[in-house]
């Protein structure tokens, strides 16, 4: 329990420094960029992994927010987020709803609705939903950009599903500054 609560805490303190900061100072610029309000329907959906995972893209670079970019996606049981690390992206991972093993570095967490994750560039990071229920998961990459990633690997909703095979998704991972553990 006490690693858990160290791990929450480390994990707000650092929320600040990584996503705050960058708002703060992005605001005081003269950023062409004047804010968005993105409800739950909206964003562009992407299906992922065998076609059973639902990605959303709320807010990109591409609406203008050049510092973050935030996302939603949903993890059925058994499912998860390979281990991977971003060359230059921090990420911040809110779980919304259900439950699973966050991996960060080299240690396993339980997280469960509420958590949050704060993962440097450069740290390995991974996430499976051990429950039975969905897990809703939210999160941010600062600077923005990577949701490029997504777009390219995943298949728009509406559109027949394309599965790539491990080589294609390293490709583009590649392209993107990300590395999939072996």
């Amino acid at each position: 329990m006490t690693s858990r609560r160290n791990f929450v805490e480390k994990s707000s303190a650092a929320l600040i420094s990584v996503l705050l900061l960058p708002a703060i100072n992005s605001a005081q610029t003269s950023s062409p960029f004047k804010g968005i309000v993105v409800n739950e329907e909206d964003g562009e959906t992407y299906l992922l992994r065998n076609g059973t995972t639902i990605l959303k893209i709320k807010v990109a670079k591409q609406l203008g927010s050049e510092n973050i970019s935030f996302l939603s996606e949903t993890i059925l049981p058994a499912e998860g987020i390979p281990v991977h690390k971003h060359k230059k992206e921090d990420e911040l991972i809110f779980i919304h709803r259900g439950s699973g093993i966050f991996t960060m570095g080299e240690k396993e967490y339980p997280v469960s609705e509420g958590a949050v994750a704060v993962v440097p560039k450069g740290t390995w990071h991974g996430l499976r939903n051990n429950g039975t229920e969905n897990l809703e998961m939210r999160f941010a990459y600062t600077p923005s950009g990577f949701e490029g990633y997504f777009r390219e690997v995943g298949t728009p909703l509406g559109k027949p599903f394309v599965k790539r095979t491990i080589e294609e998704k390293r490709v583009i991972a590649k392209k993107w500054g990300m590395t999939l553990k072996e």
